[in-house]
């Protein structure tokens, strides 16, 4: 799993443009082997908007659920 902290990041390795907005919420996918992405806010940003730290923990939380997901899946 990789977890893309910022927009500069996220755009690098998704190859787009889409707002940091747009990219959140879902799994995306990097290089031939697909490894899984997650985005979120980098941390840069949220010492200038403290107020967003809900939306990068329900971020977190989803990269936690990801992986359990591959471990679940690997151990069947």
């Amino acid at each position: 799993l990789i977890v893309a902290l910022g927009r500069i990041a996220a755009h690098n390795l998704l190859k787009t443009q889409t707002s940091l907005g747009g990219l959140r919420g879902r799994v995306h996918r990097y290089g031939p082997q697909g490894i899984p992405v997650v985005v979120t806010y980098h941390p840069a940003y949220l010492l200038r908007s403290p107020g967003e730290k809900r939306k990068v923990w329900e971020d977190l939380c989803h990269a936690r659920r990801v992986v359990a997901q591959a471990d679940d899946d690997a151990a069947h």
